[in-house]
């Protein structure tokens, strides 16, 4: 029988649990979540080779998993954690508790080891080695699996502190040796001998990565009681574990985090249906070869060349081949995002070969939810307020109730590029989110969006993607050639190679491939593109509001459709305030980032219906949208004219690529005939910016667009960008890669009144990359802190500019608070409330004077994210101007904290009462 100490701690407690008993032994507890871990890796082969690979072989490898996944709760042992329940430790133990808790039982798991586990370790061979030797590779797998919370444990401190000196430790030393007794044969217990103590420390370190990923997604699995159910049946440890292996498999069964049986080969025809004449792109990415393996390709083309398409493609026969087990689509928006999931759902379907393709068949609306739903089943969280930290079921819960960070999980994915940059950033949880991307083809589209910082992330996150076996599909139309470099660079070095064979050709369109296979050959192959989208561009240059406003004016009067794109939400306003006046409501749309997502959704909807491939006449006449970047990228819209403020080049080209998008007639019908032309002339791009000079001084951007000459600071670049545009024309595909790398590249001088500002913006690209390297993981260390704290997912940076956060709607209903938008489910309907706001506009909420509003505010806060810790909550008071609330806005130097007014309605989202400059993200 097992010995009594062995089972007389707790590891889960419940005093609602819905049954007896009311709590579950921590030794059982550690075996559901190393039973899961083991049933893991028995049925994702990707991840069970990439620790074999390292390892030497497979043999001994679930046992070797399985024992320090039982180790990950050590922490729990410790007094200081079994004393949360006093009432528990009495019934136990006979006596009061008298250590504090004062350090997570993570932590405190990893100072056990270090202390008097690894020293008996080292007493009784446990690995058939000198353990003091191999200490430091053994360390790796120790941190690896107590950082269970989401990052690695915080150094420092003595295991005695927070444990009962005899007790405690006699009984982590009796549960460890059942535990090798059960778990560590001799093949496994003999993994560190294959190899030196320096080869062991090397492959440990790597492995602790995707180790510490495995132990988090074991925890949240191995607590939910749905599958581990409380026990107290007193068993031993031996006849538990085959119960915890089939529950663990039934768990898995459930879970969809598996990878996903593939069909054979299908051809472009067969995948997308719709489309009869495939690009030149296109057929590239149905014929070219492909060697197995890791390997990276980048795809450059002109807008609207279906690039999307040709990735999917490629995608699918890597994956059919078995070069991937699924994919995640990185986008740089929300707004290309929920758009992409439009363009997948026909497809998705036929990439897998079973009951995964249910996931996405789904109406557009409801998407999101079912695709995100089915991805680790939601748990009821332990409500026990005797515990300081948060369970393992509350932890799954808060990273449930995020939509995007699901869909790294699954199959497939589609989601916003920073939870992919993520994984490489010291944030909480960035193992998980590794993991998820283990054998998955990366598709990232608009890679050119990428600012210093997101791109030396990036690398960093290609680097440990190509490490894992995983390869990467990257999209643009508008890609310098030193950002490619950099890319190749990276992917190349997590191959074991020092760097990519040099780039050789300037032709564009341009598709570039690179295999760990063949490391020595880069394939550059140059494309044509759709005779359709082989045009002239004219471009008018205008200096003039009111020349812009007159030529939109009759543009709509002669029954056009008009996008007039703006640099910052400020603008946008300014300008839909303008045209509202004389435009009726169903004429006029306004499209910007601070709407809630519930009614940005709404927008993106009618975006796509007015001006999308389906629309007709009767949807586009007349129609003005006034929006920032978010339609400037991946949104599939078509307008006879665009006019945009002046920004860099590559922003330019792609806002160029809505105008005259689709091949239509001069009414706006669509012409789906093969040889069919556009009939509504030439299309041309009107350009606001401030009146040209040759010799510009300091202030030539910054004095006509204060707002956008802070969102686009290298004012040098901005100043090329207007001379090319100058020459009043500009040839596509011909004239992009002139286009491109005059603006980027070094071959333009910048004019001497502006070189301050492109030093300025220079330095600070530089600084950025440095900092975006102190943010990075470093793949060497391993699965360590560094010396550094570790971000909560919530606040790390995964892109630069101005800080912002995430503000949460809520309208009152006399003293009742509900969330802006209206949803079935709670924690969806406040994810549909919540848009983001630049931090120095709203950095906290105001408190009501009313105790019952004080309190319904304190109650909303339970049932958010976190609790609210990372957003604020902006209740909002009906009246007469419509929806009207309150926030303090950050100090600033010249004055203290300000309580601002912020109006709220759905035409045009969040904005002040008295407006401050507008320095925020579009």
């Amino acid at each position: 029988m097992t010995p009594l100490h062995s089972l007389s701690y707790w590891g889960k407690a419940d005093p609602n649990y819905p049954g007896e008993p009311k709590w579950h032994p921590l030794a059982y507890h550690c075996l559901d979540v190393a039973a899961v871990g083991v049933e893991y890796l028995a049925r994702a082969p990707a991840v069970r080779q990439l620790f074999a690979q390292r390892l030497g072989d497979e043999q001994g490898l679930i046992g070797w998993i399985a024992f320090w996944l039982a180790l990950h709760d050590l922490g729990k042992f410790a007094e200081s954690f079994q004393g949360q329940r006093a009432d528990l430790f009495q019934a136990l133990r006979g006596r009061d508790p008298a250590k504090a808790y004062t350090l997570r039982h993570d932590s405190v798991g990893w100072l056990l080891w270090t202390g008097p586990v690894r020293r008996i370790a080292c007493q009784e061979s446990w690995f058939g080695v000198d353990t003091a030797e191999y200490g430091d590779g053994l360390d790796s797998w120790a941190q690896a699996v107590t950082g269970h919370h989401g990052q690695p444990p915080e150094p420092g401190g003595f295991w005695e502190t927070h444990c009962d000196r005899r007790a405690d430790r006699d009984a982590v030393v009796s549960f460890i040796g059942e535990v090798r007794a059960l778990l560590l044969d001799e093949a496994a217990s003999a993994i560190p001998n294959r190899m030196s103590a320096t080869e062991f420390e090397l492959a440990s370190k790597e492995l602790s990565w995707w180790m510490a990923g495995i132990a988090v997604l074991a925890d949240w699995l191995g607590s939910n009681t749905a599958f581990f159910p409380y026990d107290r049946s007193g068993i031993p440890l031996a006849d538990y574990w085959p119960q915890a292996r089939e529950r663990a498999k039934h768990a898995l069964a459930v879970a969809e985090v598996l990878p996903i049986a593939m069909p054979g080969e299908l051809n472009f025809a067969a995948l997308f249906r719709d489309i009869a004449d495939p690009s030149p792109l296109q057929r590239w990415a149905g014929s070219v070869s492909l060697h197995a393996g890791p390997q990276i390709h980048l795809l450059e083309d002109v807008t609207g060349a279906g690039k999307t398409e040709a990735a999917v493609l490629l995608a699918h026969r890597l994956m059919a081949s078995g070069n991937g087990d699924g994919f995640f689509i990185g986008l740089p928006t929300m707004a290309t995002a929920n758009a992409m999931y439009d363009r997948i759902a026909q497809v998705y379907g036929r990439l897998f070969a079973n009951r995964a393709s249910m996931a996405l068949a789904h109406g557009s609306r409801n998407l999101v939810e079912a695709f995100a739903a089915s991805v680790l089943p939601a748990d009821r969280a332990e409500h026990d307020p005797h515990q300081q930290d948060e369970s393992a079921s509350a932890r799954c819960a808060a990273w449930l109730a995020d939509h995007n960070k699901r869909a790294l999980l699954a199959p497939a994915g589609v989601g916003t590029l920073d939870q992919v940059l993520l994984s490489a950033l010291q944030s909480k949880h960035q193992s998980l989110r590794l993991l998820g991307l283990v054998h998955k083809v990366l598709v990232v589209d608009e890679v050119h969006a990428c600012d210093a910082y997101m791109l030396r992330v990036l690398a960093t996150v290609l680097n440990f993607h190509a490490r894992a076996g995983g390869s990467a599909i990257l999209l643009s139309a508008t890609l310098p050639q030193a950002m490619k470099r950099t890319l190749l660079d990276a992917f190349s070095r997590g191959c074991g190679e020092a760097r990519a064979p040099a780039l050789a050709q300037a032709a564009y369109p341009l598709a570039t491939s690179w295999s760990a296979a063949a490391p020595h050959t880069l394939t550059e192959t140059p494309l044509a593109t759709r005779a359709s989208l082989c045009r002239r561009v004219a471009v008018r240059y205008a200096d003039s509001e009111a020349e812009v406003v007159t030529r939109i004016q009759g543009a709509l009067a002669a029954g056009q459709c008009v996008c007039w794109l703006r640099n910052t939400v400020a603008d946008a306003l300014a300008a839909y305030e303008r045209f509202h006046v004389s435009l009726p409501d169903d004429k006029l749309t306004l499209f910007h980032a601070r709407f809630a997502l519930q009614d940005r959704l709404k927008i993106e909807k009618r975006v796509l219906a007015r001006f999308g491939a389906e629309s007709g006449p009767a949807e586009r006449a007349g129609q003005l949208l006034i929006a920032t970047q978010v339609v400037e990228q991946s949104l599939d819209v078509d307008f006879d004219l665009v006019v945009t403020d002046l920004a860099p080049i590559d922003r330019v080209i792609q806002r160029a690529g809505r105008l005259h998008r689709h091949v239509r007639d001069a009414r706006g019908a669509r012409l789906t005939a093969p040889a069919a032309q556009d009939q509504r002339g030439e299309p041309c791009l009107w350009v606001f910016g401030p009146a040209w000079h040759d010799d510009p001084d300091a202030d030539w951007f910054k004095a006509a667009f204060r707002g956008p000459a802070a969102v686009y600071p290298h004012h040098g670049q901005i100043w090329l960008t207007a001379k090319a545009l100058r020459a009043g024309h500009y040839a596509m595909p011909d004239d992009a890669r002139d286009l491109i790398e005059g603006v980027f590249g070094d071959r333009e001088p910048i004019p001497e009144g502006l070189q301050r500002s492109a030093d300025r913006a220079d330095a600070k690209g530089f600084a950025d990359a440095s900092m975006a390297q102190a943010n990075t993981v470093t793949f060497a260390s391993g699965y360590t802190r560094e010396g550094t704290d570790w971000w909560s997912d919530a606040r790390v940076p995964s892109r630069l500019g101005e800080a912002t956060r995430d503000v949460v709607l809520a309208r009152w209903d006399g003293d009742a608070l509900l969330p802006w938008a209206e949803h079935a489910e709670r924690r969806h309907a406040w994810a549909y409330s919540t848009v983001r706001v630049a931090e120095r506009l709203i950095a906290r909420a105001v408190e009501p004077s009313s105790p019952a509003r004080q309190a319904a505010i304190e109650a909303a806060l339970e049932t958010l994210p976190a609790k609210g810790r990372w957003s604020v909550l902006l209740p909002l008071e009906g009246a007469a101007a419509g929806w009207v609330g309150e926030a303090w806005a950050a100090p600033t130097r010249s004055a203290g904290e300000r309580r601002l007014v912020w109006h709220y309605d759905d035409a045009r989202g969040l904005r002040q009462q008295d407006s401050i400059p507008d320095v925020e993200d579009p």
